[in-house]
């Protein structure tokens, strides 16, 4: 310690003696402080990044292996219950509750046949018994018929049959590792319960197939899955160590909460800190992810060692290098600043020095740059169009940077600003652009737009329009002192303008979303979100074309919001029936139900719960899962912007592939639909045949009916179509007088195509086929 004391004090000596080479010294000096900060700086910020990233690199992990557990969980649990509904509902098992009296040996027989069916089903279950209160029977797959007092779980009996809950998850008394789920029989009545069907599960092989160190818990009629995650372990806890989890104070401030979902910090299992995420749903199941915090401390040690070696590596190269570079620079630096000082505008010859190249370097920056301000002017539209596209994606996150280049492209800051979006509606349907063109279309009505607001003498009323996100975007300035009733008539004019001409000179119709007023620039973004939140209302108000987001939001639905599943159930009850038409009125009235509510949330998402019932319902009837994944259904439903178009697709579309998918003769039927395409493409053989247009025929997508077609023709659909024009040509040329010319025609070709095509499959032209067969 005293050598490096003597050193450093020598070094601060050595510097106050220095003369000629002061300025070296201080140079060097200043150059290993300018390295040496930067570096400690940027290591301070890769440190936090890195934590940071970690942590919520974890978090995620976390979520994500909740997401997982619940949704594997649900599906088991969600089976399981199921499973003892339509058992319960079963006529034979209701019948002998009802009777009262002592069941027959048969009665019991059948009884315990379906209830070791329901058993074999699920490998979850353990056991199922039926418990009668009027014949105090046990009806048990793992013992038969057995009284009540001679049951192991008798006393659990009584505690079932003594509680108000018709359903519910609860730990077996008197069995360890097992929990049942029980249902109250019967399950309509007031009478009270008559018998219990209960449905037993070992804990330790639900939680292998969950997740690892899992655990299941039932209490108070709530079931709790908790699991210990740790993301970088590997290893299993044992069953002991994951039921101390259950015991832990979080847990039971987790089941007194009464919020759905939330994430906090609590004492672990080992007495540190740990995180807590949870998410309760309907069904009265919470499930738990315990991250104890030593996980993550743990994982940020080699962090922190490896920023300690980034800073000691880096800054002894920045030293070395300054002090290198330093002693090169020193002796030109003089020459350099005086030169800079004399610096001018024309031009010297040609020097190999280095002060020379220098020279000529700057004097040709200098007219750069004025060829750059040139240059920059021209791009004045084009970076109002970029600065106009970020004020609307919200991407300024400083006010001084909005007010800088607000002053640079004239937009003030005490006005009054607007936001509204025009989108084209059905272009896409109709085939005048395909959905990769929506930039043209966006540019198409961003011209429009800013031809009609350059057109309209308005004094108060101020914009610039761009294309954005596919529409047309446009941002109204007002004076400060203008009225709302001012405003909102300024813009009316302005939309049925644009309305109006997009009309008239492009056959377009289009809809129009207005977000609120605001009185500051910064708040476009939100004016522009609610603009578009008003299109969404396209759903349900499609006879509209001018959505202020005030009126769509202005009128609120009293009623509670019900998914109308009574109806579901008859549309999907008249399908598997065959009954089209009866499906296509009932669901007029499941939509008419929905669009009652008027909240675009519900609408939106009660049309993805009936595309889920209907794929498990197609599933049920024999449909291939493969096939009906090729369809990609839900893809289909999120192209759909307008209930109009929904309805459509639903009636149209889906409700004939549910007949098609689910036909009980599933050969048979292909082999009917390629033989209905062969005879209509050999009677319409003069016209263009498509895919498409043939799949849309018979109701499939067109891959399904390409693999289709050539699995069963052993052709594919293009070599089939020109096959059999072929032969319509064939026929026409040995059975007819009429031209090369009106015979292409009749069969869909151009005289030259007509001839290249027919040479390639029959080897000979036209005219050379008549003459030999005629």
């Amino acid at each position: 310690m005293a050598g490096w004391k003597k050193a450093f004090v020598q070094l601060l000596s050595a510097l106050k003696r220095a003369n000629s080479r002061s300025y070296f010294l201080k140079l060097i000096w200043f150059g290993c402080i300018s390295v040496c900060v930067p570096v400690i700086l940027a290591s301070v910020v890769y440190y936090q990044y890195s934590m940071n990233k970690m942590e919520k690199y974890i978090h995620s992990e976390s979520t994500a292996s909740l997401s997982a557990m619940r949704d594997r969980a649900e599906r088991v649990l969600q089976q399981i219950e199921q499973e003892s509904l339509q058992l319960a509902n079963d006529a034979f098992l209701q019948d002998s509750l009802a009777g009262g009296a002592q069941p027959s040996v048969l009665t019991k027989t059948e009884l315990l046949k379906k209830i070791a069916l329901v058993k074999n089903f699920n490998s979850f279950i353990n056991e199922i018994y039926l418990y009668s209160s009027s014949d105090n029977l046990v009806l048990s797959n793992e013992y038969g018929a057995i009284a009540k007092e001679d049951y192991r779980t008798s006393s659990h009996l009584d505690e079932l049959l003594q509680s108000n809950h018709p359903t519910q998850w609860t730990k077996t008394t008197g069995r360890e590792g097992f929990i049942t789920f029980s249902r109250a029989l019967p399950l309509i009545g007031t009478e009270g319960p008559k018998g219990i069907l209960g449905f037993e599960i070992e804990t330790a092989a639900l939680s292998k197939f969950m997740e690892t160190d899992t655990t299941l818990v039932a209490a108070n009629q709530e079931l709790m899955i908790v699991k210990l995650n740790d993301p970088f372990g590997s290893e299993r806890r044992s069953e002991q160590f994951l039921e101390s989890l259950t015991s832990l104070p979080a847990i039971e401030k987790i089941r007194e909460s009464d919020k759905s979902a939330d994430f906090f910090v609590a004492e672990g299992i080992d007495g540190k800190q740990a995180q807590y995420r949870f998410v309760k749903n309907v069904f009265s199941r919470t499930y738990i992810s315990v991250v104890p915090e030593q996980i993550i401390t743990d994982q940020l040690s080699w962090i922190r060692q490896l920023t300690a070696f980034i800073i000691v590596v880096f800054a002894a190269i920045g030293i070395l290098l300054t002090y290198i570079n330093s002693r090169r620079a020193y002796t030109p630096i003089e020459q350099l600043i005086q030169h800079s000082r004399q610096l001018r505008d024309d031009q010297s010859g040609q020097l190999t020095d280095d002060l020379g190249v220098i020279q000529q370097s700057l004097d040709y920056l200098s007219g750069e740059t004025k060829k750059l301000e040139s240059y920059m002017q021209s791009l004045e539209p084009s970076l109002r169009e970029k600065f106009l596209y970020q004020l609307l994606n919200g991407d300024y996150r400083g006010n001084q940077s909005l007010l800088q280049d607000c002053e640079t492209y004239g937009m003030e800051m005490n006005n009054t600003y607007v936001t509204l979006l025009v989108e084209a509606e059905k272009i896409y349907k109709e085939k005048r652009f395909m959905p990769e063109e929506k930039g043209i279309v966006a540019f198409s009505l961003a011209n429009v737009m800013q031809e009609i607001l350059s057109g309209r003498d308005i004094v108060d009323m101020k914009g610039f329009v761009i294309p954005f996100q596919g529409r047309g975007a446009a941002i109204l300035q007002f004076k400060p002192d203008r009225s709302d009733d001012v405003i909102r008539q300024h813009i009316q004019q302005f939309v049925h303008a644009i309305i109006e001409a997009f009309r008239h000179y492009l056959a377009f119709e289009v809809t129009v979303g207005i977000g609120r007023s605001y009185s500051h620039i910064a708040d476009v973004p939100v004016s522009c979100n609610e603009a578009d939140h008003a299109l969404q209302y396209r759903l349900f108000r499609e006879s509209e074309q001018v959505l202020f987001i005030d009126e769509v939001e202005q009128v609120k639905s009293q009623s509670l919001l019900r998914y109308p599943s009574e109806l579901e159930t008859d549309i999907l009850d008249a399908l598997k029936q065959d009954d089209l038409q009866q499906a296509t009125e009932l669901f007029e009235k499941f939509i008419a139900t929905i669009h009652s509510s008027q909240s675009y949330a519900f609408i939106y998402q009660s049309y993805h719960v009936f595309l889920s019932k209907f794929i498990i319902s197609m599933e049920a009837q024999g449909a291939s899962s493969n096939e009906i994944i090729a369809h990609n259904l839900f893809g289909q439903l999120r192209s759909m912007q307008t209930s109009d178009e929904m309805k459509e697709w639903f009636k149209q579309k889906l409700f004939p592939l549910f007949s098609w998918l689910t036909a009980s003769e599933r050969e048979s039927s292909g082999d009917s639909a390629i033989e209905w395409i062969c005879n209509y493409i050999e009677q319409n053989c003069g016209q263009d045949l498509s895919l498409v247009h043939c799949a849309d025929k018979i109701g499939v997508s067109p891959s399904y009916l390409s693999r289709l077609f050539k699995k069963k023709t052993g052709k594919n659909f293009l070599e089939f179509v020109v096959e059999t024009k072929m032969e319509e040509a064939k026929r026409l040329l040995k059975d007819t007088d009429g031209n090369i010319s009106l015979i292409a025609e009749a069969v869909g070709y151009s005289e030259r195509n007509f001839i290249r095509v027919f040479q390639r499959y029959v080897h000979t032209t036209p005219g050379n086929f008549r003459t030999q067969f005629r």
